[in-house]
């Protein structure tokens, strides 16, 4: 499995690697310089990172939108596990950079603690790569996934006054960004996974209908 992650990390191409490290090195310098008004923590790994992540599986990890899917499906023993390996490979490549931007970001603002960081950023990253990952497989379009979580991104940003409403609370991506300070932040992380698994089954149950 390392091979065939390694293997996909080189198809992904080193702007990946890149992108990733000027993020990274453009959120530590707001932290440094942005002033104490701007909460880093939240902005950089709750909101930015999290579209970030979903623009790399959509972009990077393409998935019918590939040029070689056909042949990669003809291949393919399993059409789900490629996608999860590829997945996994653009995913967990971001998140490192992601785990140590949240690092620098904490020793810099002790905003969160670098557990806060970890579970602020993963539930909303996963939801939203996921969702990409879905779409990805659905649609052969280019940049169609990453579309589709932009827009969605963009929603939940203007919706925040809608956090008055109690259920609302219970799936706002963004729930730390809108400054919600008790305990109802880990109910909505925890919803947000399991939507995220839910998403997933979704797209093992496609693999298994058409692909198997």
């Amino acid at each position: 499995m390392i091979c065939k992650i390694k293997n996909e990390l080189k198809i992904a191409g080193s702007n990946l690697y890149i992108i990733s490290m000027i993020l990274v090195v453009f959120l530590v310098f707001l932290a440094v310089f942005a002033g104490e008004l701007l909460n880093i923590s939240s902005v950089g790994f709750e909101v930015i990172f999290p579209f970030y992540a979903a623009i790399a599986v959509g972009e990077w990890g393409k998935t019918k939108s590939d040029d070689n899917y056909d042949v990669i499906v003809a291949q393919s023993k399993s059409v789900f596990e490629w996608l999860a390996i590829r997945y996994i490979a653009v995913m967990g490549m971001v998140s490192i950079f992601a785990v140590i931007g949240m690092a620098s970001v904490s020793l810099i603002r002790n905003e969160m603690t670098l557990i806060e960081l970890l579970l602020t950023y993963f539930p909303t990253a996963f939801l939203l790569s996921s969702l990409s990952m879905s779409v990805g497989i659905h649609f052969g379009k280019e940049h169609i996934a990453t579309t589709v979580c932009g827009v969605i991104w963009l929603v939940f940003l203007m919706i925040r006054g809608l956090l008055q409403i109690p259920i609302v609370q219970y799936i706002y991506l963004f729930i730390r960004f809108a400054g919600i300070e008790s305990n109802i932040w880990i109910i909505n992380k925890s919803v947000l996974f399991i939507i995220s698994i839910v998403i997933w089954c979704e797209v093992y149950w496609t693999c298994k209908k058409y692909y198997s």
